[in-house]
C-alpha cells in the first residue's frame, strides 16, 4: 500500500470526531474502520493528554517500535502515528491499512473446523518463537502475539495492533500505562504498577505469550477446548525453541483451559473495550 499523503490524513482527520471512540484508558483504544475512496483504514484515537513532548516521545518510541518488528520478521501494515490538537490537549491517532472482517485471526479461529484452528495457532506459536530468536537482542523489547491483534492476508500472519509500543522494560511500560490514563491518579492508588505485569507479563515472557494464545482459543472455541489444550501441550513438549523451564511452566498452565486474569479483566472492563473494529464510517475521497 502506497503511504498517505498530508492532504488525504487532513481529510480523513477532519471527517471523524473523537467523542466515544476514544477509549477511557489511555493505552487501549476502540478501533474502527473508514474508508477513505475504495480504501479500508482502521482509525485507533488514544485520550488527550496535556504535554506535547510526552506525546513525541511515545511517537517516536512507535515508529522505532514498528521498525524493530519488521527487523524481526513481523508484517505490520502501513501505519501512521500522529498527535492532533483537541479542546487544548494532544490527541494520538493511529491510522491504518484494515484487512476483512473474515481475514481476522479471531473470526478465523470461530469459523474454522477444528484442524484449521490448529494451522492457525502453529502459525501463531512458531512466529511468537521466531520473533524471539531474530529480535534485538540489545534492547528491550515486548510482543503481544494475541489472536486480536492478528489477520490472516494470503495465508500470511499480519500484526497490526502496535500499540501501546513496547520498545521498553516491563517496568517502564508498567508505569506508562497508568501514566497516560485519565484514571491515572486513581489507578496508582488501588493498583501497584507491579501488579500490572498480571496483564504485561504476557508481552515479556514466552510461557504467558503462548498460554495467553492457548486460553483465548478455548474461550472462543469451548467445545474443543480440550482438544485444544492436548495440541497445544504437545507443540510445546516438542519444540527445540522452547526451554525446559518454559515447557514445565507451560504445561503447568495448560493442565485446564487458561482464564483472564481479574486484573485484565479490571481493565477491560474500565477501558470499555469491546476489541472489535466494527463501526463503519464512509469518507469520500
Amino acid at each position: 500500500m502506497n503511504s498517505l499523503t498530508k492532504e488525504e490524513i487532513s481529510t480523513i482527520l477532519e471527517n471523524i470526531e473523537s467523542g466515544e471512540k476514544s477509549s477511557v484508558l489511555g493505552y487501549f483504544s476502540k478501533p474502527f474502520r473508514v474508508y477513505h475512496g475504495d480504501r479500508a483504514l482502521f482509525i485507533k484515537l488514544y485520550f488527550p493528554v496535556n504535554k506535547q513532548k510526552y506525546i513525541s516521545r511515545i511517537i517516536g518510541n512507535h515508529n522505532d517500535y514498528i521498525r524493530e518488528l519488521r527487523h524481526a520478521g513481523i508484517k505490520v501494515p502501513e501505519t501512521i502515528i500522529l498527535s492532533r490538537k483537541t479542546k487544548g490537549k494532544h490527541q494520538l491517532v493511529i491510522i491504518q491499512d484494515s484487512f476483512r472482517d473474515d481475514e481476522l485471526l479471531r473470526n478465523r479461529i470461530i469459523s474454522e473446523d477444528l484442524d484449521g484452528v490448529k494451522r492457525l495457532c502453529i502459525m501463531v506459536f512458531d512466529e511468537m518463537l521466531r520473533f524471539r530468536e531474530k529480535k534485538n537482542k540489545d534492547i528491550d523489547i515486548g510482543f503481544h502475539p494475541t489472536l486480536r491483534n492478528y489477520c490472516v492476508h494470503k495465508n500470511e500472519l499480519w500484526f497490526f495492533d502496535t500499540f501501546p509500543p513496547m520498545l521498553m522494560d516491563q517496568k517502564t511500560l508498567n508505569r506508562l500505562i497508568i501514566k497516560m490514563s485519565p484514571h491515572g491518579g486513581f489507578l496508582k492508588k488501588i493498583i501497584p504498577p507491579g501488579l500490572v505485569n498480571k496483564v504485561t507479563d504476557e508481552y515479556y515472557n514466552i510461557d504467558t505469550m503462548f498460554t495467553g494464545v492457548v486460553g483465548s482459543c478455548c474461550r472462543l472455541r469451548p467445545d474443543d477446548s480440550e482438544a485444544i489444550l492436548e495440541f497445544s501441550r504437545e507443540y510445546a513438549n516438542n519444540s527445540e525453541l522452547i526451554t525446559d523451564d518454559e515447557k514445565k511452566s507451560i504445561l503447568r498452565l495448560l493442565v485446564r483451559p487458561p482464564q483472564l486474569s481479574g486484573i485484565w479483566i479490571l481493565v477491560r472492563k474500565l477501558s470499555r473495550n469491546t476489541g472489535k473494529p466494527n463501526i463503519n464510517i464512509p469518507i469520500s475521497a
